[in-house]
């Protein structure tokens, strides 16, 4: 019964992964897309789960941990990118 409940919500989720793919290539500002890629990444961490849970295996919650570490990672970055004009802190400038 778990199984197909799991099953259920990893076809729904793959299916709002694609409509995520399809927004995030429409949109035309920076942030939006930084936004729908955010949120691809979410929601890709949730289908490991979903299927490590199904399978029973630990390792795919092991690679949504690291993929949401890097998700976090790369959204503060792309956020610092556009509020700054770069990603990262710069010791000579002193910004």
């Amino acid at each position: 019964m778990h199984e197909t409940f799991f099953t259920l919500a990893i076809v729904w989720m793959v299916g709002l992964l694609g409509a995520l793919v399809l927004l995030a290539s429409r949109q035309r500002s920076v942030a939006d897309m930084l936004m729908s890629v955010d949120t691809m990444g979410l929601v890709i961490c949730a289908v490991l789960g979903l299927y490590g849970a199904t399978r029973g295996e630990p390792g795919y919650l092991d690679a949504a941990l690291v993929l949401a570490l890097l998700s976090y990672v790369q959204t503060v970055a792309g956020a610092r990118y556009l509020h700054h004009g770069r990603a990262f802190h710069d010791e000579e400038d002193g910004r």
